[in-house]
């Protein structure tokens, strides 16, 4: 994840003016009535910063962001479909694995498949993440593109591709669904996500 903390997409407008508003007044007040002298926009910008990184996700906080928490870790199942090379349709599913990494200003989704045999897919990354509402208002949709760096040993060359998921939240539980499409040669390949449901808050990934 990219070490820009003051990128203020997903706070809530007037939380912000709200808060610098406040801020700059109990640094005025401090520099009047004691004589303590602070740079009101480095300090402000500090302030921000630690809220961003560290406090984004707690109760005293959270109400400030118009986006939910999705960190953690999530696993269902993917089902995949493809053209093989004599013109096949060939549908398959596999266990998959998402690993969100967020704070109050990032948000990055790492992914991968289990083989069959247990071992893991190469890992796919998320390469600039655009979240919105659903249009009933009461979900949301996670839209990116990702990079896949390809596999030598099964013989396929690092590929684009784009992901639409919806993130609902049914009480404590957190579910991801949607769908993807690569640029995958010589064939695209696309599938859909069934039912990946959080199964740990860990803000990190297992690969």
């Amino acid at each position: 994840m990219k070490n820009n903390y003051l990128t203020l997409k997903y706070l809530k407008l007037e939380a912000i003016i709200g808060l610098i508003m406040v801020l700059a007044g109990a640094i005025i007040l401090a520099k009047y009535y004691w004589g303590v002298s602070l740079a009101i926009v480095a300090t402000i910008t500090l302030i921000l910063s630690i809220i961003l990184k560290k406090l984004w996700n707690t109760k005293a906080f959270k109400w400030m962001f118009w986006v939910d928490d999705f960190s953690g870790e999530y696993r269902g199942k993917l089902r995949f479909k493809y053209i093989d090379e004599i013109g096949n349709v060939q549908i398959g599913e596999r266990e998959h694995v998402k690993c969100i990494v967020q704070d109050g200003s990032n948000l990055v989704i790492n992914s991968f498949t289990i083989r069959e045999d247990g071992s893991k897919s190469s890992a796919s990354v998320s390469k600039g993440v655009h979240v919105e509402h659903t249009s009933d208002g009461n979900h949301f949709l996670l839209i990116y593109n990702y990079l896949n760096d390809g596999s030598a040993e099964q013989g396929f060359p690092p590929h684009y591709g784009t992901e639409v998921v919806k993130f609902i939240k049914k009480g404590d539980e957190k579910v991801l669904s949607g769908g993807y499409y690569t640029n995958r040669e010589p064939f695209q390949t696309r599938g859909e996500f069934i039912d990946l449901k959080r199964v740990s808050n860990n803000n990190g990934h297992a690969f």
